[in-house]
């Protein structure tokens, strides 16, 4: 007799229970959730976590269109820092993009990563540190997708990395 694996639904409410321990500064576990997926989740200290005002982040990196990508990656230049109420805010300057120059930010960390959307451009920015453990963690895998009403690249999604500028001022 075999059994199936029931395949996790996209349908209803869903409760996610994590159990784990904790060792020095990482967790570990697993999870389980309502709608039949179960796996591993990992997480570890915030190497680089955004401070009061008027601490910023400055990152730097290339992004490029999933489904329409072009032949020199658009640049990117981003400048973060936390707001007086624990939000993210800041701009991003974008070089080589044929439909966008700038963006104004706003959003949220959780540790070292972070969401922001610019509402105007309607466009959402997802970044996710790719070192967690090594003590820099300097790199950020991106993810950004456009609204399909975005008044440019509407629609469009794509990937990219940024790295952290380093500050004169790290030690």
């Amino acid at each position: 007799m075999h059994r199936r694996a029931r395949l996790p639904t996209s349908a209803g409410a869903d409760t996610v229970t994590l159990t784990g321990s904790a060792t020095a500064t990482n967790l570990a576990g697993t999870y389980l959730d309502t709608l039949g997926d179960a796996g591993s989740w990992t997480a570890c200290t915030a190497i680089h976590p955004f401070g009061p005002p008027p601490g910023v982040y400055d990152y730097t990196g290339t992004f490029n269109s999933t489904a329409n990508p072009l032949t020199i990656a658009p640049a990117i230049f981003i400048e973060l820092g936390q707001d007086s109420s624990s939000g993210l805010n800041g701009k991003a300057t974008i070089m080589n993009s044929p439909c966008i120059g700038s963006l104004t930010l706003s959003g949220h960390a959780v540790g070292d990563a972070f969401s922001v959307t610019d509402a105007a451009n309607k466009v959402r920015i997802l970044a996710l540190p790719t070192e967690p453990t090594v003590p820099t963690g300097n790199s950020f895998a991106v993810s950004y997708k456009f609204e399909p009403t975005a008044a440019s690249c509407a629609g469009y999604f794509g990937r990219g990395m940024v790295t952290i500028i380093p500050s004169p001022f790290d030690y």
